[in-house]
């Protein structure tokens, strides 16, 4: 892949000329065996494409897809039919895995941002074409930027739930990441007296002075009595949610918690770093210093960028909309499922990927703490943060942690509430 430095920002075509190097481009993606397999993703490329070169971005909505790509009727329900926002995880997946080829790595670049439907693109530099360029994105001065809910959702919320999200997570995240700041500065003097297993897993992201991207996961309601919904927000709390009409940015109170476990490590090293959700996320803040991806499947980023790594998600299929950790050596196996919409059960068993990685398309180094669901999230960053469990695996592995790739498939067993202590299923070095 190109680095960041050899690599022009996002730009606009606007002669016919420049329109034409994009639509070559666009035929070049869709002809490789990645989008030739399905009918929906060349589709949907070629139609956000065409309506971006014709200047229609406004109209790249989610109804407007689901409508003009996928022939729902007008007045269909984006909530219990998600299937602009699925087929957009896929082919933002597969553009990544093409541009990871190094055949196409002096190519055009056509690729989807997490939270939008308007496709961003960019021409190697040494192409000489003279290109304007777009202002980067704001970054908004919230920790977690969210809509506040109108009043119509107000309305249709009758009781306050124990469920913890954003805004109403806000006290809760401020004030577990002031104490987790406090703590960390205690447990950055017991640090300094050796090194940890917890410095050996943590040390490429902290050896630079670039700041930290925490980059957390939204929830995303597919409907109102999904049990991985309520798992997501933390499998303890046995109040239903109510479906939202139109965004889905609630933050789940475990990738909160998770988030300050994080920041009390940071600030044991006095390190920077910044918090965002996927949605206000672009490729560009990911080029900038080293990433932290918390959740998998209220995370887009999360499977953009483990997606050609041996363990990523896979799914939803079926009618249980089941998804699962697939591993590239044994792709038949599925042992690593949650079924979304299974009944409810007093035993409830998630996973989750615990990894840390350098991104070969943005040459930094990525950290992962993601579940299917809330507690496999909380268990991958409970490990992640913990020096026993990480020394056991330190010593086991017989490796440099700190100049090596690896990649952890965890379980957790939730009873009553109750999560049990992460289970390592699988691990891999490279």
């Amino acid at each position: 892949m190109p680095s960041a430095g050899s690599m022009i920002g996002a730009w606009r075509p606007k002669t016919e000329s420049e329109k034409q190097l994009v639509r070559s481009q666009l035929e070049k993606i869709v002809s490789d065996s990645r989008f030739t397999a399905s009918k929906r993703y060349p589709c949907m490329l070629r139609y956000i494409v065409e309506q971006t070169l014709a200047e229609n971005e406004d109209s790249l909505k989610e109804r407007t897809l689901g409508v003009e790509v996928f022939h729902r009727p007008a007045d269909y329900d984006t909530n219990l039919d998600p299937v602009v926002r699925l087929c957009a995880v896929e082919v933002r997946k597969r553009l990544v895995q093409y541009y990871q080829l190094p055949a196409h790595a002096g190519e055009l670049r056509i690729e989807l941002n997490p939270g939008s439907y308007v496709p961003v693109f960019s021409q190697p530099a040494s192409n000489g074409l003279t290109l304007e360029t777009i202002p980067a994105e704001v970054i908004l001065p919230e920790l977690i930027p969210a809509d506040v809910p109108s009043k119509a959702e107000q309305v249709s919320q009758p009781r306050r739930s124990r469920n913890f999200y954003w805004p109403a997570g806000l006290i809760a995240a401020g004030v577990i990441i002031a104490v987790a700041l406090v703590l960390g500065a205690r447990h950055g003097r017991h640090l300094g007296k050796q090194k940890s297993a917890l410095e050996e897993v943590w040390s490429p992201l902290l050896t630079g002075s670039k700041p930290i991207l925490f980059c957390v996961g939204e929830r995303e309601l597919f409907s109102p009595h999904d049990s991985l919904t309520q798992l997501q927000s933390g499998a303890d709390d046995d109040s239903f949610l109510h479906p939202l009409t139109d965004k889905n940015d609630f933050v789940p109170y475990s990738d909160v918690q998770i988030l300050g476990r994080f920041v009390s490590l940071i600030g044991a090293h006095g390190h920077a770093f910044r918090v965002q959700n996927s949605r206000t996320t672009v490729s560009s803040q990911l080029r900038e210093g080293p990433v932290v991806l918390i959740g998998m499947l209220n995370n887009d980023w999360t499977r953009n960028r483990t997606s050609s790594l041996r363990f990523h998600l896979e799914g939803p299929e079926g009618p249980d909309r089941i998804y699962w950790i697939a591993d590239t050596q044994h792709p038949e196996s599925r042992a690593w499922q949650v079924r979304a919409q299974a009944p409810r059960s007093d035993v409830v068993k998630d996973y989750a990927i615990a990894a840390r990685f350098t991104d070969e398309s943005t040459g930094q180094v990525v950290l992962v703490a993601a579940g299917i669901a809330g507690s496999g999230t909380r268990a991958a960053g409970e490990l992640l943060t913990d020096e026993a469990s990480l020394k056991q695996l330190v010593d086991a592995a017989g490796v440099d942690w700190a100049r090596t790739n690896f990649e952890i498939v965890l379980s957790s067993q939730v009873v009553n509430g109750m999560q049990g202590k992460p289970k390592v299923e699988a691990e891999a070095f490279w």
